[in-house]
């Protein structure tokens, strides 16, 4: 071979080799680049162990319907930041439908007595304090016929944090809910800004939380409304987010919450919130479908919601499960704008 032809080849073997060389660093780049990124987003999220036996969280398999995620949130009340344990004073099974857009937000009232396995018949909000969320999701999977399998709880201190994130919601108060929010904002959060007056109002965190926490104002059942506005407004602010906004709010709220979800499944689970996704809410017990509801003290000495579960259960199914136009839906169903 003469030497131009072999200068020639070896000129060809440099440019090939260059170019790998180019192409491999340009790879490890992304890598790197996708791994930061990654570690930014979910480097503090606190996800735990979770059992997948579906015995073990009592759910039957046939009740599963694609496209339809079930997720147990539960809301601890508690004042310590670094734990949640506790009774789940708020107990919301939260529905997600990708394939239709819609966000359901199904609250059980934590006084609705229910059977829970190994303690007889009690206050539902008890199963958590007795068992954590493996016993409160298996005592909604047995008690409704539910495919729960994942969890999110905070507490109530977090919450306020999340809130925050997202730049508060606007929501409109009474004077008589203006009032009892501050007084319980001077006792769980001491120092923090008291509302200033009635009328629609943009809420901190920490005076959010204080408005959802009202409750000998009325009732458990309004307590779970104003709950359900809070949570709503929250999706509102999260859905008109701009998208450079995501990540820092994501890191917030991973590192605030402690679910049982990996990163795959909420990878998963996170494209509705790009969608012009629809908010839908319902209360169990409530005293327009459960016509049959008591409240009172029962002959244990204790305060509970006695109905009729079976019932209560088809009400359920059929908000989570079936036709959207469900006649329990409340009248704060919104699009997922604030």
């Amino acid at each position: 071979m003469s030497g131009k032809k072999q200068v020639a080849r070896r000129k060809k073997q440099n440019r090939i080799l260059k170019t790998v060389i180019i192409i491999l660093l340009i790879i490890l780049m992304m890598i790197i680049a996708v791994s930061g990124a990654f570690f930014y987003l979910f480097g503090n999220l606190n996800t735990v162990s979770f059992t997948n036996d579906d015995k073990e969280l009592g759910v039957k398999e046939e009740v599963s319907v694609g496209g339809i995620t079930n997720i147990a949130l539960f809301g601890v009340d508690t004042r310590d930041t670094s734990q949640d344990s506790g009774r789940s004073d708020t107990i919301i099974i939260l529905t997600l439908n990708q394939d239709k857009n819609i966000i359901k937000m199904t609250s059980i009232l934590r006084d609705s007595k229910v059977p829970i396995d190994g303690h007889g018949e009690t206050k539902i909000n008890a199963a958590y304090a007795y068992g954590g969320p493996t016993l409160a999701i298996k005592t909604l999977n047995e008690t409704f016929d539910l495919d729960i399998k994942e969890y999110i709880t905070v507490n109530f201190n977090q919450l306020a944090t999340i809130i925050n994130a997202v730049g508060g919601v606007t929501l409109t108060l009474s004077q008589a809910e203006v009032d009892m929010a501050n007084a319980l904002a001077v006792q769980y959060f001491p120092g923090t800004t008291t509302i200033d007056a009635a009328g629609e109002v943009n809420l901190t965190g920490e005076q959010a939380v204080s408005y959802s926490r009202i409750r000998k104002l009325d009732s458990d059942n309004a307590r779970a409304t104003r709950q359900q506005k809070v949570l709503s407004a929250a999706f509102g602010k999260i859905r008109s987010m701009s998208k450079t906004d995501y990540p820092s709010f994501i890191r917030q709220f991973l590192g605030t919450a402690e679910t049982s979800l990996s990163y795959s499944e909420i990878l998963g689970l996170s494209p509705i919130a790009l969608t012009d996704f629809s908010i839908e809410q319902y209360t169990v017990p409530d005293a327009a479908y459960e016509t049959d509801l008591w409240g009172g003290i029962d002959s244990d000495g204790v305060w509970y919601y006695i109905y009729d579960l079976d019932e209560a259960k088809k009400r359920i199914h059929t908000a989570i499960y079936g036709d959207d136009a469900f006649t329990g839906a409340t009248d704060e169903s919104t699009s997922g704008t604030e």
